[in-house]
This record gives C-alpha cells, structure tokens and sequence, in this order.
C-alpha cells in the first residue's frame, strides 16, 4: 500500500470509535479499508461538482457500503464455505464500486478518483488473499 494511503488510513483509525475497535472484526485490515473507504465515498458524495444525482449517490454508497457488510457477515460465519460465499460478496461489491467510481471521473477531482481507485485495487488484492486462505480449506479455486 502506498505510504500517504497507509498515513490517512492510520489518521481516520484514529477516529473511530473504541467500541467499533474492540470487536475482533477490526483486526481484519481488509474490513478496516473497507470502512475506510466508506468514510472517503461518503465525503465524495457531499463534495462532488456538480452534485452527484441521488440515484448515483446512493448506488454508489450502497456498493461501498456493502464491502465492509459482506466482510462482517462473512467474518462471523463458521464454515469456510459461508465465508467464502460472503466474502466473494464484498468482492463483488468492491468492483460494483469500482465501476461507480469510474462513472464519475467529470464529477470528482482526477487525484481523488486515482486515490479511490487506488483504495478499490489494494482492497482487491487483499480480498482475493482472503479468499485464497479460505477455499484452501475448502478446495475451491478463486478468479482473479
């Protein structure tokens, strides 16, 4: 991960809050970007010119959003194939927002959308590990 990425994500940790945390789920990093990046694609939203039109707003929200869900879903599951399924969710999610983000490249600042999108890519390559560990115990293969 790029070190100004690692810095903001180390800031923004530190104003979460402690009962958010102390739930194991935080030490995943992938659900810790995957907030994150909710907190980035929230700001996005309200500071996007022209404004974003509610329908994109929300698509966009409800795919970001949607990452870190599938991963907490995903990360309370006891088999590894209920974790797999879910978290091939959040990956799936993740491109969903990939392609949103894409979609506003006249809205938003070029240094904001090759940031995001930096944010989407690591998130990725983390995601395809997680699911690499888990079908390991399961024996299924993952698409890259």
């Amino acid at each position: 991960m790029e070190p100004s990425i690692i810095a903001e994500l180390v800031e923004w940790e530190q104003t979460v809050s402690p009962a958010e945390t102390a739930d194991p789920l935080w030490k995943l990093h992938a659900y810790r970007l995957a907030r994150y990046q909710l907190h980035c694609c929230l700001t996005d939203i309200q500071e996007a010119q022209p404004p974003l039109n509610r329908d994109g707003a929300d698509q966009l929200r409800r795919a970001v959003a949607s990452i870190g869900v599938n991963l907490a879903e995903g990360y309370s599951r006891r088999t590894p194939g209920d974790r797999a399924r879910f978290y091939s969710y959040a990956l799936g999610s993740l491109r969903e927002a990939a392609v949103w983000y894409l979609s506003l490249a006249g809205v938003l600042p070029v240094t904001c959308l090759s940031h995001r999108l930096g944010l989407i890519a690591q998130e990725r390559r983390l995601l395809l590990g997680v699911l690499n560990a888990v079908n390991r115990a399961t024996g299924v293969a993952v698409r890259k």
